[in-house]
């Protein structure tokens, strides 16, 4: 049996991703075109994870190839997918084969955050700059920008990757959780390459580095503390699952509710950005999706 790859996309990747990171729609049943995949994805959100793929695997053989149900169905089956090899494989016939279909900078997207966890940030920046250069109308220009952003950190190019997150910071205003997540990543960018004024004349404003409380602190300071976000969701079963999962991980679990009507479950509050990151990383390997770090309360 083969490995299976760091990035899982079963029901956690469908239902959880952040941010991540697919259009505001996407993982939500107003989202598909076909009732199949309609119930797929409810099976999924179930935790009924075989039965949605089943059904998927049908949507496929009955529809022809190269029409719009086709390229749908293969879409979900790699969102679906128990492995990151076969998931990837059916992003790239979707990005490359069909790049007039709507799912296709979404496609590219999800290879972007594969390509990210698999350790290869320069391949992950060539697919999110390629979203911004071939699909100018797609809504997920924002969340590309900051995917760039971060790919360039990993590759030590500090400046442009602050000026990706600046992209992704102006084109993201109706997206909190997105702007959250630029700000954070945002703070390792110096004063002196700050974003320059917008077309209105107004300078954005600045995002400063992040003060951990002193060390003698017993209790972290919910103004200057981090939260590690593990999952949003609408399903209130959903919610139950993950922190009970979360919660068998060893860690206490508290779900804040949006104005979005999205609730969210994150744990914290810890001192510093790498005690986050460091239990982000140990609720990933729980729960599976992307845990990201926000700033507390």
């Amino acid at each position: 049996m083969r490995p299976r790859r760091p990035w899982a996309l079963a029901v956690a990747a469908l239902t959880f991703a952040v941010c991540s990171s697919a259009r505001p729609a996407a993982g939500t049943l107003a989202a598909q075109d076909d009732p199949a995949i309609r119930a797929a994805v409810q099976l999924a959100a179930e935790g009924r994870s075989d039965s949605a793929r089943r059904l998927v695997e049908g949507a496929l053989a009955r529809a022809h190839p190269g029409d719009s149900g086709y390229v749908e169905a293969l879409f979900w089956r790699a969102r679906l997918a128990t492995y990151g090899d076969s998931a990837e494989r059916d992003l790239r016939r979707v990005a490359l084969e069909f790049s007039t279909s709507r799912w296709a900078d979404d496609a590219l997207l999800q290879l972007a955050q594969l390509a990210m966890t698999a350790g290869n940030p320069a391949s992950a920046r060539a697919l999110a700059e390629r979203i911004r250069l071939d699909y100018p109308g797609s809504d997920l220009r924002a969340s590309a920008a900051f995917w760039a952003g971060r790919a360039a950190f990993e590759m030590a190019d500090l400046a442009g990757g602050c000026a990706e997150l600046d992209s992704a910071r102006a084109e993201a205003r109706g997206d909190i959780e997105l702007q959250r997540q630029v700000a954070y990543h945002r703070a390792r960018c110096p004063a002196a390459l700050a974003a320059p004024p917008d077309s209105s004349g107004v300078a954005p404003v600045p995002v400063t580095a992040p003060t951990p409380p002193p060390p003698d602190s017993a209790t972290p300071d919910p103004a200057t503390s981090f939260l590690v976000q593990v999952a949003a969701s609408r399903s209130d079963g959903d919610i139950r699952r993950v922190v009970d999962l979360i919660t068998r991980g060893g860690f206490p679990a508290h779900v804040v509710s949006g104005p979005d009507g999205y609730r969210r479950v994150r744990i914290g509050p810890f001192s510093t950005p790498r005690e986050a990151e460091a239990a982000a990383r140990e609720a990933k390997r729980i729960v599976g999706g992307t845990p990201y770090v926000v700033r507390g309360p």
